[in-house]
């Protein structure tokens, strides 16, 4: 047996299924089982996928987001005129390239799956893209078709009668094309076929965005984009098998929880348009549902929850989805015997520059913090009748730790990534990565809360385990409900929509904060301050204990409004017990911090065992 090669080159997205004597194999591009269409031309050349994306935020002129939606000619992009077909070949290219390396060779058995629609010279033009990426196709392979394909050998595998007779195949993708095929000894031909790019997840992707985040989805900054559709895409697959999931959010923002019933209403008229679509087709065929051997629901959006049931109502029966609805057409198309993909098991990949640079940042704050107590902190005492008793400030220091424990634990996916280049994890056994890289991170996080304790301790000659009762037991909660969150990814096999990096952010608004309040407090407890500076110290003291307040507020809810809301009662009691030094308000942003990582493992516990 020969290696086989099918591509489904969509108008968002591209994905590609190797089928070799080995198996079957979801090819990975840009790190996941599709990549986008997307390109960007420059004086440096043609990048596709997410780095086309990220190089749009300071290019954008330069990005085309849709090659397949901008015609068969030229287009202007970074200020020259580039052929549409090369920006299709360019990411065609990164397919060939990955299919020849897990193939360990050139694959000459390329399908390319096309729209019913196409025309003669549409196919052509799509040879020519695919002959400029260096793939020999030799058979061009229509969606529906190869769906009802893939339909039929999955029937006959299982010892049922294939159904006779035309079907219908309503096709979700970015757009929605729906087609009546008619099933013959070459495996189908074409009776009518509509298509509505309006009708597909496309629409309903940006209807999601502008609900979640009262934004349009092209007002939001090119690096952002692409990530952002990623995930609502995720999340729409996730939610097929769960009610509601945790989206993690661009540019370091807190997780969102999204729900069934927020697609679902967000998609109806999109789906409903699909399913009108469906009886016009059907009628421009002169068939009725009765005289249908089945209808057939495939694509990508095929899986946001009540699809079925909303084409339903505009066509009078519910299409049944092929599985799986997104690869169905490709599977069809490159003739797979086996029910079920394996995608390549690749080592976690190393998150880019810029992340690290962000996740060092809680790094260096709980340095400078803790480096600013030793060193501008004076030996202050209290006097209880004539005994001395020294003060144990260690409310800045429990701050420091903190911050440390932060950085550690949002690295956890950074420490996954190098436990798995390093030693790399069974294909059944992908969580352990992140539960080793958490444990990691805790050990990590207790360690240095115990450094700043004892260095504390010796500088100013007071008792070692005074302080770090304060300090370490600061930071025991965050690290009992971290430790909680790396057993259940372990135990249950889940992954978090959007993967661990995001779901592990924590909100920068709120380390910000809480080292401007306790630095503030810090400022007011321990210098002495001239008598005509006393009114502007006491201000400082309860302005730093209100930041502590709103620090707590932006770590436990994301809404502008909720947290401001919530800052009204929180700020009132911190103002208050700001009186009594720094120590009480560490731990008051400890607990809110420990209340952040329960959040975490809540979400955890309520997404489904992984199946095993």
């Amino acid at each position: 047996m020969h290696s086989r090669l099918a591509i489904d080159y969509g108008a968002a997205t591209v994905r590609a299924v190797l089928v070799a004597p080995g198996g079957t194999t979801t090819l990975t591009l840009d790190g996941a089982g599709e990549m986008s269409t997307a390109a960007h031309v420059s004086d440096g050349g043609i990048v596709t996928g997410a780095a086309a994306w990220r190089q749009a935020a300071t290019d954008p002129d330069g990005l085309v987001v849709s090659p397949l939606r901008a015609g068969t000619g030229q287009v202007t992009a970074g200020g020259q005129q580039v052929e549409v077909v090369d920006l299709v070949a360019a990411s065609l290219r990164q397919v060939a390239a990955e299919a020849q390396r897990v193939a360990g060779e050139p694959v000459d058995d390329v399908r390319l799956i096309v729209p019913a629609g196409w025309g003669p010279r549409r196919r052509t033009w799509m040879r020519h893209a695919a002959r400029g990426a260096g793939l020999a196709v030799s058979r061009l392979v229509e969606a529906p078709i190869a769906a009802i394909t893939r339909l039929d050998a999955r029937t006959a595998a299982e010892g049922l009668p294939v159904a006779d007779g035309p079907a219908l195949v309503i096709d979700v993708g970015a757009g929605c094309e729906v087609t009546v095929v008619q099933r013959d000894e070459a495996g189908g031909e074409v009776v009518s076929t509509l298509a509505d790019p309006d009708a597909g997840g496309d629409r309903l992707d940006a209807a999601l965005v502008k609900t979640l985040t009262a934004a349009e989805l092209h007002d939001m900054p090119a690096d952002q984009r692409w990530p952002m559709l990623t995930n609502i895409r995720a999340a729409r697959h996730a939610l097929s098998e769960q009610v509601a999931v945790t989206m993690p959010m661009p540019d370091g923002q807190p997780p969102m929880v999204i729900n069934t019933n927020q697609v679902a209403e967000v998609a109806r008229p999109v789906f409903e348009r699909a399913g009108a679509l469906a009886a016009q087709t059907l009628d421009n065929a002169d068939l009725t549902l009765a005289q249908l051997s089945g209808v057939h629901l495939i694509g990508a959006a095929a899986v946001t929850p009540g699809a079925s049931d909303m084409i339903a109502a505009k066509l009078g029966a519910t299409p049944a989805p092929v599985e799986p609805a997104h690869a169905a057409a490709m599977l069809g198309a490159a003739d797979a015997d086996t029910t079920e993909t394996t995608p390549v098991e690749e080592p976690l990949p190393l998150p880019p520059v810029r992340r690290l640079i962000t996740l060092a940042l809680p790094g260096a704050a709980s340095l400078a913090l803790f480096a600013s107590y030793i060193f501008f902190s004076g030996d202050y005492r209290l006097s209880y009748g004539n005994t001395i008793v020294p003060l144990a400030n260690w409310g800045v220091p429990a701050v420091a730790a903190t911050l440390a424990m932060i950085c550690l634990l949002q690295a956890a996916a950074l420490f996954a990534a190098l436990l798995d280049h390093n030693t790399p994890t069974p294909v059944d056994q992908p969580t352990s990565r992140i539960s080793g890289g958490i444990t990691i991170a805790l050990l990590g996080g207790l360690a240095t809360a115990t450094m700043y304790a004892i260095t504390a301790g010796l500088y100013f000659n007071q008792a070692i385990p005074r302080l770090a009762q304060g300090i370490v037991l600061t930071v025991m909660p965050i690290a009992v409900l971290a430790a909680a969150v790396a057993v259940l990814a372990w135990r249950r096999g889940v992954t978090p929509v959007g993967g661990w990096d995001g779901f592990l952010t924590f909100p920068a608004s709120s380390m910000i904060v809480a080292v401007a309040g306790i630095v503030a407090v810090n400022l007011w407890y321990t210098v002495a301050w001239p008598w005509y500076f006393a009114g502007w110290a006491n201000g400082i003291g309860l302005a730093g204990g209100l930041l502590i307040g709103v620090a707590a507020a932006c770590t436990l809810v994301r809404h502008p409004g909720a947290r401001l809301a919530l800052t009204v009662p929180i700020g009132f009691f911190t103002v208050i017990i700001s009186r009594t030094g720094p120590a009480p308000l560490a731990v008051i942003w400890a607990i809110a911090v420990a209340c952040w990582w329960g959040v975490r493992a809540w979400a955890l516990l309520r997404l489904p065992p992984a199946r095993r």
